[in-house]
């Protein structure tokens, strides 16, 4: 990747950032397992992780297994 990895950092914080308070209180007091969302994410848009397009079921198999 070409990208700087530090601009990414802004990126997340701009999510939490504009989220409702309530919202990330829940997060944290039901200890939320975020990475279970990013993977259903990911699986969804088609990609691997190097985001190369391997269409729904490659992906779903690469990030949900």
């Amino acid at each position: 990747m070409d990208e700087d990895p530090l601009n990414h950092w802004e990126d997340i914080r701009g999510l939490f950032s504009t989220m409702h308070g309530e919202q990330l209180r829940f997060l944290l007091q039901y200890n939320v397992p975020l990475d279970k969302f990013i993977r259903f994410e990911l699986a969804n848009r088609g990609y691997d992780e190097n985001f190369n397009w391997v269409g729904f079921e490659a992906s779903e198999k690469i990030w949900l297994a």
